[in-house]
C-alpha cells in the first residue's frame, strides 16, 4: 500500500477528494480510515472511491470518553495499518494518525489550519515529519506547540473543498434551491451559529436579532444551520429554513450572503466569493484574518453593522483575488516519500 489517509471531520472528505482522485489516475494505492462523528459517515458515502473507506472508532463527548475512544481507535488503526503497510500517511487535524504513524515508523504529512486547537496540536505536531499550513496561520503559536518543518501555501484549506465541487469530483447540486423549497426570485442568506451559542457576542447569540432585523427591511430566503437541538428550538419560530441533511457547499454556491459565528462555512462562502460576515466572538483564526485582509470576509459583532453590510453588499460576488489550492503541494510531498 502506498498512502494512508484518515478523516476525522466532515470537511476533510471534501478537502482530500481531489488528492484521492489524483492518486487513482496515477495508480497510487491508498487506504482511507474514518471515525463515527456527526455527519461524517453520510459525507463519506457521497464520494465514489476505488478503495472503500474503513470505519474505525468514534468521537467522544466527555473528556474521559474522548481519551478512551482515542486510545481504542489507536489500537484498531495500528492493526489495520500493520496489515496494509503504507509508505506514507497524511491527515488534517487527526489525533490518532500521527501517533500510529510515529509508532510504526511511517513518515507522516500533517495539515493544520487552527493554531488555537492547542490540545490537538500538542498531541500531534511534535510527531509528524512535515506540516502543511496555510499562509495566514500563526506559525509562532504552532512552533510553541511543537511544530516544525512548515510548508505553506497562499490560500486556505477551503479552496480545496470548493475546487473539488467545481471540478466535478462531486458535482454541485444545481437544483438545490428548488429542492429546499426556496424562491429563486428572492436573495438567499445562509447563517451558522456558534459551536456554543451561549458565548456568541459575549453572553448572547446575535443571529436571531440579525434575522428579525433582516425580515423587517427585506424579503429574502434565510437558511440556518443549527448545531444542536437546543439551537433548533431557538430558530424554528423565526420563519427560517432549517435543513436536516443538505449539501451545504452547493447551497453556498447560490447564496447572496453568509453570516456565521463559526469557521468552515464562512471560509467556504468567502472562497466562493459570497459576501461573508464572521461574527465569531472569540479570537479568530489566522486563516480568517487572511481572508479579511484579502477582502473576502469581514468581522463584525454589531447587529446594526452586520445588517447594514448585508444590505449594501448582498449578491455582490468578489472573485478578484486568486487563492492557492493546497492539492498540488500535498500530491508533490506524498510522491516525494513514495520515491524513497
Amino acid at each position: 500500500m502506498d498512502v494512508w489517509i484518515d478523516f476525522t471531520n466532515s470537511p476533510h472528505v471534501h478537502y482530500f477528494s481531489q488528492l484521492i482522485k489524483r492518486f487513482e489516475r496515477k495508480g497510487i494505492e491508498y487506504i482511507i480510515t474514518y471515525r463515527r462523528f456527526k455527519n461524517l459517515e453520510s459525507i463519506v458515502e457521497l464520494y465514489n472511491y476505488n478503495s472503500h473507506p474503513i470505519l474505525v472508532g468514534s468521537h467522544g463527548e466527555e473528556l474521559d470518553e474522548k481519551l478512551i475512544n482515542s486510545a481504542d481507535r489507536i489500537i484498531k488503526l495500528t492493526k489495520i495499518v500493520m496489515k496494509n503497510k503504507p509508505q506514507v500517511a497524511i491527515a488534517k487535524h487527526s489525533v490518532e494518525l500521527p501517533r500510529v504513524a510515529f509508532g510504526l515508523n511511517i513518515p507522516s504529512i500533517f495539515v493544520v489550519d487552527n493554531e488555537y486547537a492547542e490540545a490537538q496540536n500538542r498531541l500531534t505536531l511534535p510527531l509528524v515529519d512535515e506540516i502543511i499550513s496555510p499562509q495566514g496561520t500563526n506559525k509562532d503559536l504552532l512552533r510553541n506547540q511543537g511544530g516544525r518543518d512548515f510548508l505553506t501555501f497562499d490560500g486556505t484549506c477551503e479552496v480545496a473543498h470548493i475546487n473539488s465541487r467545481l471540478n466535478n469530483v462531486l458535482p454541485l447540486d444545481r437544483e438545490i434551491v428548488e429542492k429546499m423549497g426556496l424562491s429563486r426570485d428572492l436573495p438567499l442568506i445562509v447563517m451558522r451559529p456558534c459551536p456554543n451559542s451561549s458565548y456568541c457576542n459575549g453572553k448572547r447569540d446575535i443571529l436571531p436579532y440579525i434575522i428579525k432585523e433582516l425580515r423587517r427591511i427585506m424579503d429574502c430566503n434565510i437558511v440556518v444551520f443549527p448545531r444542536s437541538e437546543k439551537q433548533k428550538k431557538v430558530y424554528s419560530p423565526l420563519g427560517v429554513t432549517i435543513p436536516e441533511v443538505v449539501d451545504s457547499i452547493s447551497l453556498l454556491y447560490y447564496a447572496d450572503a453568509m453570516v456565521g459565528a463559526g469557521g468552515t462555512m464562512n471560509r467556504e462562502a468567502a472562497v466562493i466569493g459570497v459576501p461573508t460576515v464572521s461574527c465569531y466572538p472569540e479570537r479568530i483564526l489566522g486563516v480568517d484574518n487572511y481572508l479579511i485582509e484579502m477582502g473576502r470576509m469581514v468581522h463584525l459583532l454589531s447587529v446594526r453593522e452586520i445588517v447594514n453590510y448585508i444590505e449594501d453588499n448582498i449578491g455582490k460576488r468578489n472573485n478578484s483575488i486568486n487563492l492557492e489550492d493546497p492539492t498540488d503541494l500535498m500530491f508533490e510531498r506524498v510522491c516525494e516519500y513514495l520515491k524513497r
